[in-house]
């Protein structure tokens, strides 16, 4: 891919995203994540019903960004199946958060 920036505060915009983006769809055809078949042209809403397609394509991150993830780092998903892993996270990230509870004294 040549020289890309490394601007963390784009995050998830601009080009060198996009063109990663657009390097894994081209490059991968099966879900990391359940190993099935990603059908490529899938839209992303349904067209006749408005409700999004749970497997249409979707780029995924093998480590999550705030998690300390690349954000250039990715590989090709369903929606649901990305969005499964990242509630789980998400879920995971709040138990824990809970769990470590400090108070400002030890009584």
């Amino acid at each position: 891919m040549g020289r890309e920036s490394l601007n963390y505060r784009r995050g998830r915009g601009g080009r060198p995203f996009e063109r990663a983006k657009a390097e894994c769809f081209a490059t991968e055809t099966h879900c990391r994540r359940c190993g099935k078949r990603v059908d490529m042209t899938l839209p992303y809403k349904d067209p006749t019903t408005g409700r999004v397609n749970t497997m249409s394509k979707s780029y995924g991150h093998s480590t999550e960004l705030d998690a300390g993830g690349h954000p250039y780092v990715g590989h090709l998903e369903h929606l649901g199946c990305n969005s499964k892993a990242g509630a789980e996270y998400v879920n995971e990230k709040r138990r824990k958060q809970t769990t470590e509870l400090r108070t400002s004294r030890d009584w």
